[in-house]
């Protein structure tokens, strides 16, 4: 039994290993680096700048806990350094897996040539290899979206991608975008020391958030410095020397050292032999159903590729699930394979600014128009000791529940570490637990986890469970 994987970012490299574990053999076909985007140019880079821009962030506030000194300076290359070495150690052990696990590995250019076979452009230039199997998965992630009316090559204008190589700290930045990705490195750059905007064309920044989560965000981000253009866009961007001068939609001329273009990313769907073998396409994402599989038998895609809820945790979520149906169809003779699927419902997204949200699930809206019958529970972390000590009371846990029955239905948290703890709530929603427990699990003390405990108290009350 052989299986291949196109594609060896979180989705991929996840499918491939768990492949091996079922005892398939695999190869692994990637273009770059094992670790995709997430790993080399998006989750754990950016990551890894936020957390110098903390620490900035908590020399600036040292009066504020009693201490004197002074505010920490950016040192560019010391902190490129140090994001390549993370990222390096955690590609290391990714290959390591792979070597553990008996997966081989092809570098180059992949494209799947028919539906059992990949050719591989190789990228050591000795020429093309093809490689068949009983099975591929493809995985080959997403790409940056570029807006069509912006000349990338200006020396001005950044991708993510440019971002994250922090060739320099820009004293005046334009941000295009408010989702994730451009909130995320304006918190970064603002607390680096530059003077950021953010244009967003939705009336919004994170479009299709709760409100409350919102304009919390867009609060602290205003604190920082960060100043917001709503419901614009820029239409136009033009290099003056060493300076951008992007023309809005509202006819507002600004200007910058640096136009960043984050508007989001899309499914890296073209050059692959997708359609050409035959496979569905809903516009850039390939289609699939439940269980990962296109309409070519024996071809599997997951994460970006497929659109949906592009993150790494849920690519890694797929990847996995479809290596187990693929060979649970491989392995089954005459009956029907016992098929996986995922539960998107419990699955949490994470988005990096200061402070910190995590969510999953419904809004209380958003059920409400499923036809549940939902109440909203608020606690705030202005009255919890911990984030007080901390100095992060800013911040809130929402608690979306079903009424009567008590069933956690979603959670939005805007707070200290709310990364982290938003996995008590995924827990609860993955395995049925109401707030009622969830209310009666004693919470240690003092922690920041003790605000979902008030705000499962108040939604027990309010559900009437």
């Amino acid at each position: 039994m052989r299986i291949i994987v196109l594609g060896g970012g979180p989705g991929g490299h996840a499918a491939a290993f768990e492949a091996a574990r079922l005892g398939a053999e695999v190869v692994l076909v990637e273009r770059e680096r094992l670790g995709g985007t997430c790993l080399n140019w998006g989750c754990i880079p950016t990551k890894t700048i936020l957390r110098s821009a903390h620490i900035v962030n908590d020399t600036r506030r040292a009066a504020e806990f009693g201490l004197e000194t002074p505010v920490a300076r950016v040192d560019v290359e010391r902190l490129r350094e140090r994001k390549k070495g993370v990222v390096d150690e955690l590609v290391g052990q990714v290959e390591g897996t792979a070597k553990r696990l008996k997966v081989r590995v092809v570098y180059g250019e992949g494209r799947l040539v028919s539906p059992r076979e990949v050719e591989v452009a190789l990228a050591d230039g000795s020429g093309a290899e093809r490689v068949s199997g009983d099975a591929v998965i493809l995985a080959t992630g997403s790409k940056t979206f570029r807006l069509p009316n912006i000349d990338h090559d200006l020396p001005g204008v950044w991708t993510s991608d440019d971002a994250v190589s922090l060739g320099s700290i820009p004293d005046e930045i334009l941000i295009i975008g408010g989702g994730v990705i451009g909130l995320e490195f304006a918190c970064a750059y603002a607390a680096f020391g530059s003077a950021v905007t953010v244009v967003e064309l939705m009336e919004q920044v994170l479009p299709g958030n709760d409100r409350r989560v919102v304009k919390a965000t867009q609060s602290s981000l205003e604190e920082m410095g960060v100043r917001f253009h709503l419901g614009d866009a820029v239409e136009s961007v033009e290099q003056h020397g060493d300076r951008v001068r992007a023309r809005l939609r509202s006819g507002e001329v600004l200007e910058a050292d640096v136009v960043m273009s984050a508007p989001g990313r899309m499914p890296n769907s073209a050059g692959f032999g997708y359609p050409e073998a035959g496979i569905e396409m809903d516009r850039a994402a390939v289609k699939v159903d439940e269980h990962f599989r296109t309409n070519v038998p024996g071809v599997y895609a997951i994460g970006d590729l497929i659109g949906g809820m592009m993150l790494a945790h849920v690519a890694e979520e797929e990847g996995t699930v479809a290596a187990r149906n693929a060979v649970a169809e491989l392995h089954t003779v005459g009956a029907a394979p016992k098929l996986e699927s995922v539960r998107y419902d419990c699955i949490p997204a994470c988005v990096y600014t200061f402070p910190e949200i995590a969510v999953v699930g419904s809004t209380r809206d958003s059920a409400k128009e499923r036809g549940i019958d939902a109440v909203q529970a608020v606690a705030k972390f202005a009255a919890n000791g911990k984030a007080l000590g901390e100095g992060e009371a800013d911040g809130f846990v929402q608690l979306v529940a079903e009424k009567g029955s008590g069933r956690i239905v979603g959670c939005q948290i805007v707070g200290p570490h709310a990364v982290e703890i938003i996995h008590e709530v995924a827990v609860a929603m993955r395995h049925g637990v109401d707030v009622r427990h969830l209310a009666e699990t004693v919470h240690a003390h003092p922690t920041v986890s003790e605000v979902v405990k008030f705000a499962a108290l108040d939604a027990a009350g309010k559900c009437g469970c």
